[in-house]
């Protein structure tokens, strides 16, 4: 899974989810999420030497971020990896409470709405 920003300089991917069911209930390609929505759900799942084994047996999130200077870079295969702690404790800083929405498909959802600051009403 893989998030880019809107100014296309950055892409953010999260691997090792959840298995058969990896994503919140509503994301799909092209929606825009805010700081503090449920995008996916921690996993075991990863690479093996044997098919179909993952030898993982705590889940776990694979998150990276892509840096991207110019056009050439956005699909290729050099990445430049940085230090996201600083970027995690803004998240942290700015994250929302979440409640188990769905028990059928054990979904959560955000309990408040993050406020956007281009608009003056938050609407």
């Amino acid at each position: 899974m893989g998030i880019r920003s809107f100014d296309g300089k950055r892409y953010y991917y999260y691997a090792h989810l959840r298995k058969d069911h990896p994503y919140a209930k509503d994301m799909c390609e092209g929606k825009i999420v805010k700081a503090g929505d449920v995008i996916g759900y921690l996993g075991m799942t990863g690479y093996s030497n044997k098919e179909n084994v993952n030898n993982i047996n705590v889940p776990h999130l694979h998150f990276g971020m892509q840096l991207i200077f110019d056009e050439s870079q956005k699909e290729g295969i050099n990445q430049i990896w940085i230090d996201v702690y600083q970027i995690i404790n803004f998240l942290k800083k700015n994250k929302s409470e979440v409640y188990k929405a769905y028990t059928d498909t054990k979904d959560y959802e955000r309990v408040y709405n993050i406020i956007d600051p281009r608009t003056t009403n938050g609407e």
